[in-house]
């Protein structure tokens, strides 16, 4: 179960660098370029790796089967 969260949360970052850096919507302006840009930019690294990973073990789960 490990191994498929790390791998979400790798995803999750992954997507999270590809908005930021593509600038989707302003996205970067709002959460980069403000004061507490470092702070902003960190809470949304770890959001997007949480929800991927949480997803991604998620699916694990439900595709075991009955034991």
């Amino acid at each position: 179960m490990l191994r498929h969260f790390a791998n979400g949360a790798v995803l999750g970052l992954i997507l999270a660098e590809l908005l930021l850096w593509g600038d989707v919507l302003g996205l970067r302006q709002l959460v980069v370029l403000t004061e507490a840009g470092a702070t902003l930019t960190l809470a949304f690294l770890a959001y997007a790796a949480m929800l991927f990973g949480t997803l991604a073990m998620s699916v694990a789960v439900m595709n075991l089967g009955p034991e």
